[in-house]
C-alpha cells in the first residue's frame, strides 16, 4: 500500500481538494483505496459520505453542486472513526464507501487526540501496516496546525505532499514542516519521502505570484512539482464530484485539465 500524506501547516492552500481528487483518480482507476481523515472539521469525510448516498440515488450522480447543510449524510460506523487509530486496544475497522473504496473518517472526536501523548500516533502507524496488503493506495488528509494529527499523517505515511499557495503565510511554512518531516523520518518513519511541493491557487496574471513562483523554484529545485493547479472557481467548488465531471465551460475545461495532469504526475511519481 502507498501511503500519502497531505499537510501544510496553513489552511486554505487545496489539501482537501488534493486529497479529493487523488481519491477520485484512484477509484476511477479501480485501485483498492483507503481515505484517512484526521481533520475534525471532516471535510473529506462529508464528500466521501457523499459519495456513498451516491450508490443508492443515482439523481445524486448528476447533481452539479450540493448544499451540505440541507442534505442528511449517512452516519460514521461507529468502529471507522479515526480516532480510534490512536487508542492502544481497538480494533478500527473503516467503513465501506464503494467497492474497493474505504474509510476511516474524520469527526469531534479527532480533537481529543490533541492532548494525548504523541507516542499514540505508533498506534495509529501499527494499525496501518496492518492494513498494508489490503490496499494500493491510502490517502491521508490532516488539520491546518502543528499537532499529533498533523505529526501523524506524516508518522503513517511513505509520501509528503505539501499543498501551498503562494501567500507568504503558506511558503514560508513550508520549511518549518520539511524539518518536521525530516525529525519525523529520523525518530518515527524511516520510509518519510518528500513526494513534492505542489503550488496552488497561481495566478500568472498577477506579478507577485510569477516572482513567488520563481523564487519557490530557485529555493525548493525539483522539489517543486512541475505541474500546478491555477486559481479557478470551478477547482474550489468540485466537493461532491471530481472537477473533470461534466465541465461546463472554458474554465472548467482547464481546472480539468490541470487537475488531471497533477493526479496522474503523482501517480507517476509513487508508481501506480
Amino acid at each position: 500500500m502507498h501511503k500519502v500524506g497531505i499537510a501544510n501547516q496553513k489552511g486554505g492552500v487545496g489539501k482537501t481538494t488534493t486529497a479529493r481528487h487523488l481519491s477520485f483518480t484512484a477509484m476511477e482507476r479501480g485501485l483498492r483505496t483507503l481515505v484517512i481523515d484526521l481533520d475534525p472539521q471532516a471535510n473529506l469525510t462529508r464528500t466521501m459520505l457523499y459519495r456513498l448516498m451516491m450508490n443508492a440515488d443515482e439523481t445524486l450522480m448528476r447533481a452539479r453542486s450540493v448544499n451540505w447543510d440541507s442534505i442528511q449524510l449517512p452516519a460514521i460506523a461507529p468502529d471507522s472513526s479515526a480516532h480510534l487509530l490512536f487508542m492502544s486496544g481497538q480494533e478500527p475497522r473503516p467503513m465501506s464507501i464503494a467497492p474497493g473504496v474505504d474509510l476511516f473518517a474524520g469527526s469531534d472526536d479527532l480533537i481529543e487526540v490533541l492532548g494525548w501523548p504523541l507516542d499514540c500516533t505508533q498506534h495509529a502507524r501499527s494499525a496501518l501496516n496492518r492494513l498494508d496488503d489490503q490496499y494500493d493506495i491510502c490517502v491521508i488528509d490532516t488539520p491546518p496546525t502543528m499537532s499529533n494529527l498533523l505529526f501523524a499523517g506524516m508518522i503513517c505515511a511513505d509520501y509528503l505532499l505539501m499543498p501551498c499557495d503562494l501567500d507568504k503565510d503558506a511558503t514560508s511554512g513550508l520549511l518549518d514542516l520539511t524539518q518536521k518531516a525530516q525529525i519525523i523520518a529520523e525518530n518515527f518513519n524511516p520510509d518519510l519521502e518528500l513526494l513534492g511541493v505542489l503550488l496552488n491557487k497561481v495566478n500568472k496574471r498577477r506579478a507577485y505570484d510569477q516572482t513567488e513562483r520563481i523564487t519557490l523554484r530557485q529555493k525548493w529545485g525539483d522539489a517543486v512539482l512541475d505541474v500546478e493547479l491555477q486559481e479557478r472557481s470551478a477547482t474550489k467548488l468540485a466537493k461532491e464530484h471530481p472537477v473533470w465531471k461534466s465541465p461546463r465551460g472554458d474554465s472548467d475545461r482547464r481546472a480539468a485539465a490541470e487537475m488531471r495532469s497533477v493526479c496522474e504526475s503523482l501517480f507517476k511519481r509513487i508508481g501506480l
